[in-house]
């Protein structure tokens, strides 16, 4: 494919820090690689300043009128007036927007291809699910979401979740399953000696060691996570005190979690920490055993990635996209409940080869399905699919390509 100028736009980008922002980032950077013209589009996050700008590809931030600091969302006329300026400057030869349920992200779909005629590929990160003002918010998201051209899902909840949303609306649209992608060779099994050095660094001696790194939400399960491993230690009947659990993290339901630590005397077998770069997180991997991931509807988990890339044995549940990121009983165990969940860490926690086995298998997994290599070429399909299609159906687009070529 020839070399295209790409516009990846979202409300979230760094420097707030989560699972959409890192996608985006990885995503530039492998685009430039394979030697494309990645822009990332957000706003300018005033409420997070000082910070730099230091990437190998272009970021541009427009401020807006509207900016609220809760939930990082900004959106404003005169913001996407010089929106529509710069991409009259670039010439842009499709736009990518990821989440479907970011202001900004629709804003800028609603510009690119209703004014300039540019073909757009919408990213859904997260699930729909059934909110309070969902009779309000659906059809607003319906009407607003029509000019999109392709729409990709992280994983196969997702994309359920997306046509259950759009409904009749879709017309002939497709919806995509594109898991997010993890390099494989940052994120990498440790060395025998890198893991007893992670291992040291963190007061370890022989311990099973179970790990938690994520928001301490109600959705994401973490406060109960006392109760599974407590439940677990009573079926193996392995002693309390070969069990270290280390959680990574912050949110409104970490004090419900220290509080049930101390119910069920796991306390003084824990190990807390708060939010930390990413960069730092490698080594926490690199000394676990077991990876617990309790939440409910998770779209498609970068924890989960970098988890199975590090080899890990993961232990979370099943409905959510984790699903079509772990084999059940090849790569990590999944269950349906607290209860079925206790059972399947009952079994590694007395099975140290099953743990061993399972992390080699996520590895050879991550590394087959879900590298940034593979996970490139199946965008890079959807962007020429898109175009192809818009090529063939929208006249303006035609004739905005025509003007392009011509000057």
């Amino acid at each position: 494919m020839e070399s295209l100028k790409i516009a990846i736009a979202s409300d979230w980008f760094f420097p707030k820090i989560g699972g959409i922002e890192t996608h985006m980032d990885e995503l530039a950077r492998n685009l430039l690689k394979a030697g494309h013209e990645p822009y990332v589009i957000t706003h300018d996050y005033r409420h997070l300043r000082p910070y730099g700008d230091d990437f190998p590809y272009p970021v541009r931030r427009f401020p807006a009128s509207i900016y609220v600091k809760s939930h990082h969302i900004s959106v404003g006329l005169g913001q996407l007036w010089k929106i529509n300026e710069f991409y009259k400057e670039v010439g842009f030869d499709i736009t990518h927007v990821h989440s479907i349920y970011s202001p900004f992200s629709i804003a800028v779909a609603n510009l690119s291809r209703g004014i300039r005629g540019v073909p757009v590929v919408a990213t859904n990160h997260s699930f729909y699910g059934n909110p309070r003002i969902g009779p309000i918010l659906g059809p607003m998201l319906r009407y607003h979401l029509r000019r999109i051209d392709s729409f990709i899902a992280v994983s196969t909840p997702v994309a359920n979740d997306t046509k259950h949303l759009l409904e009749n609306k879709l017309n002939g649209r497709p919806v995509v399953v594109v898991p997010n992608g993890i390099d494989v060779e940052k994120w990498r099994p440790p060395e025998p000696e890198e893991r007893e050095k992670a291992r040291k660094a963190l007061g370890l001696s022989d311990e099973i060691v179970l790990f938690y790194i994520g928001r301490m939400t109600e959705r994401k399960q973490a406060h109960r996570l006392p109760f599974v491993i407590s439940s677990a230690i009573k079926l193996s009947g392995i002693d309390k005190r070969m069990i270290r659990l280390i959680a990574v993290g912050n949110g409104v339901m970490r004090p419900k979690l220290e509080e049930n630590l101390k119910v069920t005397g796991l306390a003084e077998r824990t190990t807390l920490f708060d939010f930390m770069p990413r960069e730092k997180v490698m080594e926490f991997y690199w000394a676990a055993d077991i990876v617990l991931m309790p939440g409910m509807l998770e779209a498609f988990p970068m924890v989960g990635l970098e988890a199975s890339a590090t080899g890990r044995t993961i232990v979370g549940r099943n409905e959510s996209g984790l699903s079509d990121l772990i084999v059940d009983g090849v790569t990590g165990f999944l269950g349906n409940s607290e209860e079925e969940l206790s059972r399947k860490l009952a079994q590694v926690l007395t099975n140290e080869d099953l743990i061993e086995r399972m992390g080699t298998e996520a590895r050879r997994r991550a590394e087959k399905e879900f590298s940034w290599d593979i996970i490139l070429k199946k965008l890079l399909r959807v962007y020429r699919l898109t175009m192809e299609s818009a090529d063939g159906t929208d006249k303006r687009y035609l004739l905005y390509k025509l003007i392009r070529r011509s000057s």
